[in-house]
């Protein structure tokens, strides 16, 4: 038995031997060294690797496709949204002047044909003081947040006393004056 395993490793060392042979045979061939004629053998042109780390970059979650919509948007969209929802013509809210209102933003909008405004109040206290003095005034608005969308309530009174619970319902808010 000791012959046949010293037989098997002579020609498993000896097919070793054969393919590690032809492994450096086939690399001197494909580098250009293959001459059998050492005079006639040229010399393999000089390759120079250089080795640049590279850097992969922590990954960045990506920017968003658009700009996050502001609270003074977000109310606007509100509004407008109820409006649309409730099939009630409105022209698109032009931002103006805050004047003396309290608010931060105010835009004026008509609603079925009546002029009206969209305030947007920086906090509830601000809002809350703006709707004692409509109330006073005989003022019609829908609260929602710290918006108002305030009402006609000269020549389109009607309207706005009919159409305020239903914008009040849809956008989860307060109608007052009613």
């Amino acid at each position: 038995m000791t012959n046949s395993v010293c037989t098997e490793r002579a020609s498993m060392s000896r097919a070793r031997l054969l393919l590690a042979a032809a492994t450096i045979g086939t690399a001197l061939a494909v580098a250009g060294c293959s001459s059998s004629q050492p005079e006639q053998a040229e010399a393999a042109p000089a390759v120079t690797i250089t080795v640049t780390p590279t850097v992969t970059p922590t990954p960045t979650p990506e920017a968003p496709s658009e700009a996050p919509v502001s609270d003074i948007q977000a109310a606007v969209d509100t509004f407008v949204g109820a409006l649309d929802q409730l099939g009630i013509e409105h022209s698109e809210p032009t931002r103006k002047d805050v004047g003396a209102s309290g608010a931060k933003a105010v835009f004026s909008i008509t609603v079925n044909g009546y002029d009206a405004g969209i305030n947007v109040f920086p906090d509830a206290e601000a809002l809350a003081a703006w709707g004692e003095l409509s109330d006073a005034y005989g003022g019609i608005f829908v609260s929602s947040g710290n918006a108002a969308l305030s009402l006609n309530s000269r020549d389109g009174i009607t309207n706005s006393v009919e159409i305020a619970p239903a914008i009040a319902d849809a956008v989860n808010g307060e109608a007052r004056g009613v």
